[in-house]
């Protein structure tokens, strides 16, 4: 009688036992079909329209490479080639930086949404940055003349994109280049703000956080 008990308790454990185990695989393919889901796929044609219901979070975007930053290659854009407009995908912290032979490839980027907002505590900002390099720019060019007589070479430590325009769907990076320039770039900024009944733009960039380059399809 004992070992009929027994017997009974194994079998009832082992079944209890498989049970799990197929709870446990149900639960995990429902979750990677979760995950998996909620990688969204963007086309750059929709882009500017849909990038700010995705701010922060993770979604995929491919198109043609047409522009690799040339200094330090932090940054490339992609293009939709019917309609030309443009995505800027930065650098994450996995990626060292972009290749310039990666211009004219199809790639598949994975990587987070920024959003850049200009707003006018932002244009006054920078407003007080170009006047104050206004003010030190005889200091500067003495500076650099006296480093070329002792045969250095100098350059203006400026860096690109620090006050960047992605507008227009292109996702250009703004580079303020002469004061007067940027001066005029930010009245521009400001009357875009005006007319589009906001009190700020918004403009988006990926951060990528990795690519692949696909193949170009052969014929046969």
């Amino acid at each position: 009688m004992i070992r009929k008990i027994l017997f009974l308790f194994v079998i009832a454990a082992l079944f209890v036992s498989c049970n799990n185990t197929q709870n446990t695989s149900a639960d995990k393919e429902n979750t990677d079909q979760e995950v998996n889901a909620e990688l969204v796929t963007l086309a750059i044609v929709d882009f500017d329209n849909q990038a700010g219901n995705y701010v922060g979070k993770e979604v995929q975007i491919s198109g043609l490479v047409n522009h690799t930053c040339k200094h330090g290659g932090k940054r490339m854009f992609i293009i939709d080639e019917e309609t030309e407009q443009t995505v800027k995908i930065e650098a994450g912290e996995n990626i060292p930086s972009f290749d310039a032979e990666l211009e004219g490839s199809i790639v598949s980027v994975t990587g987070i949404i920024n959003e850049l907002i200009i707003d006018e505590a932002y244009l006054i900002e920078w407003e007080a940055e170009i006047k104050e390099e206004m003010l030190n720019a005889p200091e500067e060019e003495a500076e650099l003349a006296e480093g070329e007589e002792e045969g250095e070479h100098a350059e203006g430590e400026h860096a690109e994109g620090e006050h960047e325009h992605a507008g227009g769907g292109m996702g250009e990076a703004a580079d303020m280049g002469e004061h007067i320039s940027g001066l005029e770039k930010i009245e521009n900024f400001r009357k875009e703000i005006k007319e589009s009944g906001k009190d700020h733009l918004s403009f988006y960039s990926i951060e990528c956080i990795s690519f692949e380059v696909i193949p170009e399809a052969t014929e046969n």
